[in-house]
């Protein structure tokens, strides 16, 4: 999977735990900011996450949420937690 690949089945998961979406046509990038653009709290990452395991058939390890603050961030997790369990979904 590429990236893009990853950013577009993340956006509706995420478009699904916030209304504060980023104006412009792209919406999401991988620079955007999860707290300081999205207004996400600690809470409704953790959501995301959850969905993010679910949708793509992988689990996260804890040592993994630390660090957390972008949309590349969570591209990154999905990247890298595929490829180490030989999956991507």
């Amino acid at each position: 999977m590429t990236t893009n690949d990853i950013l577009h089945r993340l956006t509706p998961l995420i478009r699904a735990r916030t209304e504060h979406l980023p104006a412009g046509p792209s919406g999401l990038a991988p620079d955007t900011r999860l707290e300081q653009d999205l207004r996400m709290d600690s809470l409704v990452i953790v959501h995301v996450l959850e969905d993010i395991e679910e949708s793509f058939d992988i689990t996260i390890s804890d040592d993994r949420l630390a660090g957390v603050y972008t949309v590349g961030d969570l591209v990154d997790i999905v990247m890298t937690t595929a490829g180490s369990e030989g999956r991507a979904a």
